[in-house]
């Protein structure tokens, strides 16, 4: 039986101001202890979570993109910082809210990335362009910490194969940082040029056992690279004719179960191109390429088998799903418009997010199902008016019985909202 869980939403004419976290120097950096990768919609209305009062609103428009910052060196410099741990919020619906200082995080430009470490019991978070900060976690929102100013650009993540180390993109700049998991410990990796331009690191994947790195910054040419994990020598165009093609840093999606597959898809481009190849530590070659009908893309995931990948792109108005041999279409999960972020859980189930104006925010389906089992809706905060949230470009990460759900509110710079829910 289906079961629907709807977060009410409220809007009102002015904006209330959300609390930043204050950041503190910690001494020595963070203590080995567990501290436990588009459209958008038009005017959105909102319904209260205790009252049945709606009221329309127009969504503001997009800020224009923030500039690059001063390029520092990758070697770790000082000590990180923590924010002190704000206390989550019970949601009146059944779950929890934790507001996150994200300094530099402006409002629908794009999200860095959200990434479960079950290992260390984490949850990792990044802003994107104009952030340096990586947030950290635990499962149920706990023990918030913030490893401030170690990535400029702080974008896309992925854990080496052991899940020793979380490499982080730092999209402002040419060079990876490199986390230990369990110390916290800082060091860098270049993915640079040769010519003292920068290339911009949007996002990383593991695969054949390499670590590849998708480039490119604005009005710039882009690609994919690798970084050669024994030697540390980094290859900035290493898949050849396709790298010609791309016009835009991609995001990356790769699977445990096929490990040499690749996905790409463009994170600036409209239409984006989708490309699929495969990888062994002495070559590659290209499988499949197309692009989406409308729109960039916005996150990807592969399923558990990888024989499919779901692509959300602000369009069309709904999940689709592609087959990874060749790309074709084969499925599609109804959502609404806008979509922008998808997640799938080890055993198949898919959690698709939008950019929604008065629609759910969030459905989940069961593999090739056409009916959600579940949507979710975010509103304000208990307590708390303000403008509608909305999910966040790539904001969705999925983890036993639990959504993760990065939302903003349209306007509102510095902080976004975790808001976990249990699926039930």
């Amino acid at each position: 039986m289906s079961r629907v869980v709807k977060l009410g939403k409220r809007t009102r004419t002015s904006i209330v101001g959300v609390g930043v976290l204050v950041m503190l120097a910690v001494g020595g950096g963070v203590a080995a202890a567990r501290t436990d990768g588009s459209g958008n919609g038009p005017a959105r209305g909102a319904q209260s979570g205790a009252t049945t009062t709606t009221a329309d609103a127009a969504k503001p428009a997009k800020s224009t993109q923030p500039g690059k910052k001063p390029r520092p060196s990758p070697s770790p410099t000082g000590s990180p910082t923590t924010s002190p741990a704000p206390t989550p919020t019970p949601s009146p619906s059944a779950g929890t809210d934790v507001q996150i200082a994200l300094p530099g995080f402006v409002p629908d430009y794009r999200f860095g990335d959200i990434l479960v470490d079950e290992a260390h019991g984490h949850i990792y978070l990044t802003g994107g362009k104009g952030t340096s900060d990586l947030v950290v976690t635990d499962l149920d929102g706990g023990n918030v910490h913030t490893l401030a100013g170690i990535a400029p650009g702080a974008a896309g993540m992925a854990l080496s194969p052991d899940g020793t180390k979380l490499y982080i993109a730092a999209s402002d700049q040419d060079w990876l940082r490199i986390v230990d998991t369990t110390t916290f410990a800082l060091s860098g990796q270049f993915a640079g040029k040769t010519d003292g331009t920068m290339s911009c690191p949007r996002d990383v994947a593991f695969a054949a056992g390499q670590l590849w790195v998708s480039w490119g910054c604005d009005n710039a040419p882009a690609g994919i690279g690798r970084v050669d994990l024994r030697s540390g020598a980094f290859q900035l165009n290493a898949i050849g004719t396709i790298d010609d093609r791309l016009a835009t840093a991609p995001l990356l999606a790769t699977t445990p179960t096929q490990p040499n597959l690749v996905i790409a898809g463009e994170t600036g481009s409209n239409p984006a191109l989708v490309v699929r190849f495969e990888a062994t530590s002495m070559w590659l070659y290209q499988q499949a390429i197309r692009r989406t009908d409308g729109g960039s893309v916005d996150q990807l995931a592969i399923t558990p088998d990888g024989s499919q990948v779901i692509v959300p792109s602000g369009a069309p108005y709904y999940h689709p799903a592609l087959r990874t041999s060749d790309l074709v279409e084969v499925h599609q999960y109804p959502t609404a418009p806008y979509p922008n972020a998808v997640a799938i859980r080890d055993d198949g189930l898919v959690v698709a997010g939008i950019d929604g104006a008065y629609e759910n925010d969030v459905y989940v389906f069961q593999p090739g199902g056409t009916t959600p089992i579940a949507t979710y809706e975010f509103g304000h905060l208990p307590n708390q008016e303000t403008w509608a949230y909305t999910l966040v470009p790539g904001g969705l990460a999925v983890h036993g019985d639990r959504i993760y759900a990065i939302t903003q509110i349209p306007g509102q710079s510095g902080v976004v909202t975790l808001r976990i829910r249990d699926i039930g």
